[in-house]
């Protein structure tokens, strides 16, 4: 369960809004609605100005990120030297996890990861395949995904293994998007304009 209540001003800008569900959470708005900023300060990767941030009850707002278990992900965010397996495990070996064998294996095929190059080396789709799936292995509590679905091929199949993927794991997804359309494939939706959010569904 994911918990969040952000106010903050950034020039002219100003956000006031919170989220509040478990499960697979689409935030759906325009480029510069405040998806982005409220992400950051949900992750602990900006000052959270007002509010707070709570998992599964426990107030996170004042530990740093390395102690949140929330991790955060953008299409940017692969490691180009490191190989697949070796950066899919990445996060877990940061979080003192050994994922099995057979985990990692069933992670690659649900997620149609086929390659074991270096990342580098991948188109924009693939890699953002394995930055998602080194989160889900990195024994996170939440897992904030801006905007790397947006470049998949097949992506709401992709989005319904990872869904299944994390529902196992116990683990919550927030993820960002322009369509507002790609909140049928979550368990809430919540529309955010202007710096401020409505709930859907």
């Amino acid at each position: 369960m994911i918990d969040a209540m952000v106010r903050k001003k950034l020039g002219a800008f100003s956000l006031d809004a919170s989220i509040a569900g478990e499960g697979f959470i689409c935030l759906a708005g325009r480029n510069g609605a405040g998806k982005t900023t409220m992400m950051k300060a949900i992750a602990g990767l900006a000052t959270l100005g007002e509010g707070y941030v709570r998992v599964n009850g426990e107030d996170v707002s004042s530990l740093p990120v390395e102690r949140r278990r929330i991790v955060m992900v953008t299409p940017s965010s692969s490691i180009p030297h490191m190989n697949v397996d070796s950066h899919i495990l990445w996060g877990a070996r940061l979080a003192h996890k050994k994922p099995s064998k057979e985990e990692l294996s069933e992670v690659k095929l649900r997620l149609g990861i086929d390659y074991d190059g270096q990342v580098g080396r991948l188109s924009l789709g693939m890699k953002e395949r394995v930055i998602l799936a080194t989160a889900l292995l990195s024994a996170s509590r939440v897992i904030l995904v801006d905007e790397a679905f947006s470049n998949l091929h097949e992506k709401e199949d992709f989005m319904a293994s990872y869904r299944d993927l994390t529902k196992k794991a116990r683990v919550d997804v927030v993820f960002s998007s322009q369509v507002e359309t790609d909140g049928k494939l979550a368990d809430h939706l919540f529309v955010i304009e202007n710096g401020r959010v409505r709930q859907q569904s």
